[in-house]
């Protein structure tokens, strides 16, 4: 499996081969950030609205399959579930969790303190790779994040929804989550390729990486 990082919330998952991939949340129009227009099998977002979305109106239906809803999937032997946490003004905001090639990934999108339950905890379960957002506003802060971290227990964290250049929206900065976390070293990267062999003995231990912007 291959990870890499666009800016905000936007993760292109990768199978072995290239045979499978799902890109989640595209940064919207007012962040700044280009929007990735690579080729995909699913595309995945946390709302049920895609309205600010590169796939409302540029791709075929048949090119590409949305999943923006709770449910369980199921799309060339990967799993898919999503979970509602909040409903609001007919919006409706789910978190997933992606299990691809024996590695359970959990991307929790766009979630904020109160959305966080014990129900969105047990709904996780054993976690591999945790994607979470660490910049506050409507979203996680770094203590937040920290917080959540520790309860669910992750092998890996990979943080998202914080400030880089050319990002035009406020978000808190990389450095207040890696204090929190009391990470000393980062480890850095342009992408993460793992296999699910490597996780296997992995310890108690729960690594930081920080994927550079692609």
């Amino acid at each position: 499996m291959t990870l890499e990082w666009f800016g905000e919330g936007c993760f292109k998952i990768t199978e072995t081969g290239n045979r499978f991939s799902i890109l989640t949340e595209t940064p919207s129009k007012d962040s700044g950030l280009p929007i990735p227009r690579h080729k995909t099998d699913v595309y995945l977002s946390v709302f049920s609205n895609l309205s600010d979305s590169l796939f409302n109106s540029n791709k075929k239906e048949n090119e590409i399959f949305i999943i923006n809803n709770a449910g369980d999937y199921e799309l060339k032997d990967n799993f898919i579930r999503g979970m509602v946490v909040s409903v609001k003004e007919g919006l409706v905001k789910s978190i997933y969790t992606i299990k691809m090639e024996d590695i359970r990934v959990a991307y929790l999108g766009m979630i904020n303190n109160k959305e966080w339950t014990p129900e969105a905890g047990n709904f996780l379960g054993e976690i591999d790779i945790m994607l979470i957002p660490i910049g506050g506003g409507e979203m996680l802060d770094a203590v937040q994040a920290v917080e959540v971290i520790k309860q669910v227990e992750p092998k890996i964290v990979i943080p998202m929804y914080y400030k880089i250049p050319g990002l035009k929206i406020k978000r808190g900065e990389l450095n207040t989550f890696l204090n929190k976390m009391e990470i000393k070293k980062i480890e850095e990267m342009d992408k993460l390729l793992i296999k699910s062999r490597e996780l296997e003995n992995w310890g108690e231990e729960i690594k930081v990486y920080i994927l550079k912007q692609s």
